[in-house]
């Protein structure tokens, strides 16, 4: 845990969950696969005893780069040279976050996918993202809101007492998107 320690400060009251309230719920189905897949299962680092792999899921590799399990999950969302996606290991992401209209207070503007995600033990993006998933489910620090054109959305903010480690703005069908691809046994 302390390689991933951020030094980024901020007050509970300043959180971007502000006083939010979801405006729509997920599915049974839809809460069943998130929190197998994110969470339960979770192919992140030490998160789960029962951890799965991307082998597990049926892919012959482990890796993304230049592979077909690369392809697909570029096919739900490509992480490569997206500029709303940022992945640092600076301690301070103040910066980051204003770029990406994540900054301290309430979020307002839903309509469009970006996340400001610090540092982890992981060792690609896709992975990176996914462990902020699972530490926002896992941790009830998400909420569901609807874009202005209606688009369902999750708004995921991984932090400790103090220190933010992520703040993520994604569609539902991309968070359940990597689910889909991923899972080519059809295990969950």
């Amino acid at each position: 845990m302390g390689t991933e320690r951020q030094t980024y400060r901020y007050k509970k009251e300043d959180s971007i969950m502000g006083n939010l309230r979801d405006e729509y719920s997920l599915t049974p189905e839809e809460y069943y696969k998130v929190y197998s897949f994110y969470v339960t299962y979770s192919m992140c680092g030490s998160q789960s005893a029962k951890k799965r792999s991307f082998l597990s899921y049926g892919w012959e590799q482990e890796s993304i780069r230049s592979t077909p399990l690369g392809m697909a999950l570029s096919s739900v969302l490509n992480l490569n040279r997206n500029s709303a996606f940022i992945f640092t290991d600076r301690d301070d992401l103040s910066e980051q976050f204003a770029v990406q209209e994540l900054t301290d207070g309430k979020l307002e503007n839903v309509d469009y996918e970006r996340a400001v995600i610090g540092k982890t033990s992981e060792g690609n993006n896709y992975l990176k993202l996914f462990y902020r998933i699972r530490d926002g489910f896992a941790h009830g620090k998400f909420h569901l809101r609807l874009s202005s054109s209606g688009e369902k959305m999750v708004i995921i903010q991984d932090d400790d007492r103090y220190n933010v480690t992520a703040r993520i703005v994604l569609k539902l069908s991309t968070v359940l998107g990597f689910i889909k691809v991923t899972d080519k046994n059809s295990i969950i």
